[in-house]
C-alpha cells in the first residue's frame, strides 16, 4: 500500500501503460474462452475491435513515454477517464451491468485516489459511477417490449450490486484519497526537513571555518595596518606629497577598518549569543548606518536610500547578523548591476504596525523563474566566480527571527530583492 500511495503522475502513466497490455491480453483470452470453449453467444466483433483500438492507443502511449516528457495531473486524469470509457464499452457489449467484470470500475477509482489530487479522483469516481448507472438503465431496467419495466428478482440483485459499488467507491475515495494526501504531505515535510538539515550542516561547517580564519587573519591585518600607518607618516613628512597616494592610503585605511570590524563582530558573536542584547535603535537610523557601511565597501556603486515609507520609525533591536545579511543582498544587487554595465542600486524601506519591508532594486539583466524558485534554498550563483553562499546565509539569518527573502522580476528590467521582517521579534530580540 505504501508504494501505491506515493505514485507520481509519471509513475501512474507508466503503470497504466503496462496494465493496459495486461487488460488487452486478458480480454482477448476471456472472449475466446467464453465464445469458443463455453459456447456463449454474444457479439464478438465489437469487442475485438475495441481491444485492437485500445492496443493501438497503448502503442502511442508507449512512444510518448519514450520521449521522457513530464506527465501532468490533468493528463493522468484524461488517461483514466479514457480507460473507464473503454471498460464501459467492453461491458456494454459483454453483458452490461450483469457482467461479472463490472467491479473493475473500482480499479481506475483506486488509482486516481492514490496518484491524483482529490478533485481529479472525485472526477474519475463520478465518471465511473455515471457509466455504471447508464449500463444499469440500458441493460437491466430497460422497458420490455410491452412498455413495462422489468422488476425481476435478478434485476433487483443487479441493482443491489450497483448500490454496493457506489458505497464501495465512496469509501475507497474517502479513505485511500485521505491516506494518499497525508502521505504526500508527510513526504513534502520530510523533503523540507532534509533540505533544512543539509543547509544547517553547511552553515555550521562554514561558521567553524570562518571562526578559524578570523583568528588567523588578525595577525596579517595588524601588520598591514602598521605598514599603512608608516606610509601615512612618510606622506605627511614628504616635501612633495602626492594627492593620489594620499587618496589610496585613505582607501586602504577604510578597507582595513572594515575588515577589523567584521572580524571583531565574528569573534564577538559568541559573546552576544551568551546573552548580550543588541542596542535599541530607530529603524531608519539602523538602516542608514548599514547602507553607509556598505557604501564604504562598494564606493563604485551609486546607491540611493528612500526611507519615506518608514513613517512611525519603530525602535528595533537588530544584531549584526541581520546587517550582514542585508549587506550580502546589497552586494548581490551591486554585482548584478555591474554585470549589466550599470552602477545603480535603489534601497527603500517601509513599515507598518506588524512588519518591516526592505526593497533592493538593481539594474541587472534580471533573474529567471527557475532561479527564483531555488533562491535561498540551494547554493547557486549567476556570477562566474560566485559560490552561492551569500543568499543562503541571508535566508538562514533572517529565518531565525521570522523573516524571509524573496526575489522578483522587475517590469523595467533587473531584480527586486524583498526582505520582510516581523516587528514583534525585532522589538523584543
Amino acid at each position: 500500500m505504501q508504494v501505491a500511495l506515493t505514485l507520481t503522475p509519471s509513475e501512474m502513466l507508466f503503470r497504466l501503460y503496462r496494465l493496459r497490455w495486461c487488460a488487452v491480453g486478458a480480454t482477448f483470452l476471456v472472449i475466446g474462452v467464453a465464445h469458443w470453449a463455453l459456447g456463449i453467444e454474444f457479439a464478438t466483433a465489437p469487442l475485438y475491435l475495441l481491444c485492437i483500438s485500445l492496443a493501438a492507443w497503448n502503442v502511442l502511449v508507449g512512444l510518448r513515454l519514450r520521449r521522457g516528457w513530464a506527465t501532468t495531473e490533468l493528463e493522468g486524469f484524461a488517461h483514466l477517464a479514457l480507460d473507464t470509457l473503454a471498460l464501459s464499452a467492453l461491458l456494454y457489449w459483454g453483458g452490461g451491468s450483469t457482467s461479472p467484470f463490472v467491479s473493475l470500475y473500482l480499479i481506475p477509482i483506486a488509482i486516481a485516489a492514490a496518484a491524483l489530487p482529490s478533485r481529479y479522483a472525485w472526477g474519475i469516481t463520478a465518471v465511473a459511477a455515471g457509466f455504471y448507472s447508464a449500463l444499469l438503465l440500458t441493460t437491466t431496467f430497460a422497458p420490455a417490449p410491452g412498455g413495462h419495466v422489468q422488476h425481476s428478482g435478478f434485476a433487483m440483485h443487479v441493482f443491489g450490486m450497483w448500490v454496493t459499488f457506489i458505497i464501495g467507491a465512496l469509501l475507497l475515495m474517502t479513505f485511500v484519497a485521505g491516506m494518499a494526501t497525508a502521505v504526500r504531505k508527510r513526504d513534502q515535510s520530510l523533503a523540507r526537513a532534509r533540505e533544512q538539515m543539509l543547509r544547517n550542516e553547511q552553515i555550521t561547517a562554514i561558521g567553524a571555518l570562518a571562526a578559524g580564519a578570523a583568528h588567523e587573519l588578525s595577525t596579517p591585518l595588524s601588520t598591514m595596518t602598521m605598514i599603512v600607518a608608516e606610509l601615512r607618516e612618510r606622506q605627511a613628512v614628504s616635501s612633495t606629497p602626492d594627492a593620489l597616494t594620499d587618496e589610496n592610503i585613505s582607501t586602504l585605511e577604510h578597507q582595513l577598518t572594515l575588515c577589523k570590524h567584521q572580524i571583531n563582530n565574528l569573534l564577538g558573536a559568541a559573546e552576544q549569543a551568551r546573552g548580550e542584547a543588541p542596542a535599541v535603535r530607530p529603524l531608519s537610523q539602523w538602516l542608514a548606518a548599514v547602507v553607509d557601511r556598505w557604501r564604504l565597501m562598494r564606493p563604485e556603486i551609486q546607491a540611493t536610500l528612500n526611507l519615506d515609507g518608514v513613517a512611525s520609525d519603530p525602535a528595533v533591536m537588530l544584531d549584526d547578523s541581520v546587517a550582514q545579511s542585508l549587506i550580502n543582498l546589497l552586494n548581490n544587487a551591486a554585482d548584478a548591476s555591474l554585470q549589466n554595465q550599470a552602477q545603480g542600486v535603489a534601497i527603500s524601506a517601509r513599515s507598518d504596525a506588524s512588519q518591516v519591508e526592505i526593497s533592493i532594486e538593481d539594474q541587472g539583466s534580471g533573474i529567471s523563474m527557475e532561479d527564483i524558485e531555488r533562491a535561498g534554498r540551494l547554493r547557486f550563483s549567476t556570477k562566474p566566480e560566485g559560490r552561492g553562499l551569500g543568499l543562503v546565509l541571508s535566508h538562514v539569518n533572517l529565518e531565525r527571527i521570522g523573516g524571509e527573502v524573496s526575489l522578483n522580476q522587475r517590469e523595467q528590467g533587473g531584480t527586486c530583492t524583498q526582505v520582510s521582517l516581523p516587528l514583534a521579534p525585532l522589538q523584543a530580540l
